[in-house]
């Protein structure tokens, strides 16, 4: 067990969870809904430091992330649990896991056991042995992924503290509910981030992801305010969030935080509770791009399907295709060169070294 940096202590004990934007109340004993923050005797701990249920070393297009160190490797890392409940996860059997068993012992009112149920998952890797690895990989970027970062909130900070010193880039791959308070601890380490915009609307958040919208646009706003690298991504499912005015309401928030804000458009595919809905269509997929396109987004692109001409990097101004890409493998064109287009001399935004 690790304390917890991102608290307040409360009366009779209770405390206020302050790393992510639902900002659990939790009763000593008690765990937060993410299952994994734990209050014992009036301090909360998190009980999955130290504790990694999936580490890979992954292409960063993979993340995705498309305008940051393209053709890169990134150390990947996640935990089990997570403060979303979305019926459609990718990695449920990681994100829900400490989730379920929150729940399944409240029932059995025996929830101050969660701490040996959640050990049970994942082996021990602490922060010092992670920046070894990455060394050792030569690997110049971390990436917190497959669950939410921010639940595991003081096992990430311990780590990237210890990478920012080595050069080691931090990125997180989130869902947007991050509090003040975590983007405020991250600032001196976090690079970039790839925030879920899942849907725009409300009843989509409530009803499939146990959360709201408002936070995520809150916090994609905040995080291109304070000139961390933002990239967003959706996910098309049908029948859910693929209507013709949903899409072009994404895009046009997007554009209005940042044209130049790299719209990342996904396919699903049937996964967890969502196993009768059929994978995207690729009409669905070329149709949301367009829309990314008359909301003069520069950057769109396709992702979970093979779209060589719309996952490339193209100039703005002059249309040169500077950045092609098969899969997760990116071949940098002449036309590109030191973060800019070669033939126009247009910059393009990101973080190409």
């Amino acid at each position: 067990m690790h304390e917890a940096i991102l608290y307040e202590p409360l009366e009779k004990k209770a405390v206020r969870c302050t790393a992510c934007k639902i900002r659990c109340v939790v009763k000593e004993g008690g765990v937060g809904v993410c299952g994994v923050r734990q209050n014992k005797d009036g301090k909360l701990y998190l009980i999955v430091y130290g504790k990694a249920s999936a580490v890979n070393i992954d292409p960063i297009e993979k993340k995705p992330l498309y305008h940051f160190l393209p053709g890169t490797e990134i150390f990947s890392i996640g935990t089990v649990g997570c403060n979303f409940a979305c019926s459609f996860c990718q990695n449920w059997d990681l994100s829900q896991l400490a989730r379920t068993l929150r729940e399944r012992l409240m029932k059995e009112k025996h929830v101050e056991d969660i701490e040996l149920e959640v050990k049970q998952y994942g082996y021990h890797l602490p922060p010092k042995k992670v920046i070894e690895l990455c060394l050792e990989k030569k690997v110049p970027s971390i990436a917190y992924t497959y669950n939410e970062p921010v639940i595991f909130f003081e096992y990430l900070h311990d780590i990237s503290t210890l990478a920012r010193p080595h050069g080691i880039r931090t990125l997180f791959v989130s869902n947007g509910y991050e509090s003040e308070e975590a983007l405020d601890m991250a600032s001196g380490y976090l690079d970039a981030m790839n925030i879920d915009l899942k849907s725009f609307r409300d009843n989509f958040y409530k009803k499939i992801c146990k959360a709201r919208l408002q936070p995520v646009l809150d916090t994609i706003q905040e995080v291109h305010k304070r000139g961390i690298w933002l990239e967003v991504t959706t996910l098309v499912i049908p029948g859910q969030n693929d209507s013709e005015a949903e899409l072009k309401d994404i895009a046009a928030f997007i554009a209005s935080v940042d044209k130049n804000i790299p719209w990342h458009i996904s396919a699903f595919f049937p996964a967890y509770k969502m196993k009768d809905v059929p994978p995207t269509s690729r009409a669905a997929l070329e149709k949301a791009y367009d829309i990314g396109l008359e909301a003069d987004l520069n950057y769109i692109y396709l992702g979970n399907i093979q779209d060589e001409k719309r996952s490339a990097t193209y100039c703005p101004n002059c249309g040169a295709a500077l950045i092609r890409r098969s899969g997760y493998r990116p071949w940098i064109e002449s036309t590109f060169e030191n973060g800019a287009c070669t033939r126009c001399r247009t910059q393009i935004p990101g973080v190409w070294q």
